[in-house]
This record gives C-alpha cells, sequence and structure tokens, in this order.
C-alpha cells in the first residue's frame, strides 16, 4: 500500500538542511502556482534567505495554522509580506517573514531548468505582475485546460 506522504513530516529535514546552507529539491502540489509550476510535474530548489526578500521571490513559508506554502512576493512591507501564487487573484496580505523558511532558487520543468534570470522567465514574471492581464490569462489558460481535457 503507497501511504501518503505529508509535507510536515520532512519539516524538520528541510530546516535543516537549509540551515546548514543545503539545497532541498521540492515537488509541490497543488494549483496555485500554475501555469508556472504543474503538479506532478514540475519541481523547485529551495535555499535559506540569505539576502532580503524582495518583490518577486517566491517563498516557501508555513502558515500559522501548519499549512505549508509556496508563493510570490507581491510586496514587501512594514506590515509584513504581500504573497500570492501565480494562479490567484486575491493576495495574502500580512505574512510574517518569520514565516518563512526557504526561497526558490531555480525551477525544474519537466526536469529541464529554467533559468530564474533568464529573458523568458523574467518576462512572464513581469506580464503575470498585472492584475488585469493576469485575470485575462488565467482564463485563457484554465479555458486552454478544459479543451485539452487536462
Amino acid at each position: 500500500m503507497n501511504e501518503p506522504i505529508h509535507l510536515s513530516d520532512y519539516d524538520g529535514l528541510i530546516r535543516e538542511v537549509l540551515a546548514s546552507g543545503g539545497e532541498f529539491r521540492l515537488y509541490p502540489r497543488g494549483i496555485s502556482m500554475r501555469p508556472l509550476l504543474r503538479q506532478g510535474r514540475d519541481s523547485v530548489s529551495l535555499r535559506r534567505l540569505d539576502s532580503p526578500i524582495r518583490k518577486n521571490d517566491i517563498l516557501f513559508y508555513q502558515r500559522p495554522d501548519g499549512r505549508f506554502v509556496l508563493h510570490r512576493v507581491r510586496s514587501v512591507t512594514p506590515n509584513g509580506l504581500t504573497l500570492w501564487g501565480d494562479n490567484q487573484t486575491r493576495p495574502e496580505h500580512g505574512v510574517s517573514p518569520d514565516w518563512v523558511i526557504g526561497r526558490v532558487t531555480r525551477i525544474f520543468r519537466d526536469d529541464k531548468e529554467v533559468f530564474c534570470d533568464g529573458f523568458g522567465y523574467r518576462l512572464y514574471r513581469e506580464l503575470w505582475q498585472f492584475t488585469i492581464l493576469r485575470s485575462l490569462l488565467l482564463k485563457l489558460y484554465h479555458l486552454s485546460e478544459r479543451r485539452n481535457g487536462i
């Protein structure tokens, strides 16, 4: 029998690896970071925070209710961070920097590395920030998924 794997079972290990300066490869579940990250196909590499959190960083954090989340920074304010998934239209306000476990440093789509400083990724990231354009693109993306039976 295949038992489900719970991220909470690996929380200590992830934190230990990152604290020691290591890198941890994570295979995200869910749809909040689509179309950038697709469950079951894509993964990310996490590292500890070794520089200030910046707009557009993708952070791995744990909410006070225990849920683990991987979302993009929309803004950094004195009242906390505002984050949202690429597949969401409503941001999450008031995220404490203390909740952050690590930062995404590399993205793997079908095991092919996407360079975060590459032109294609930067273009995607910049276009995705515009709420009106984002909403339209999300609708088109979801329509395409339904047509293709995804």
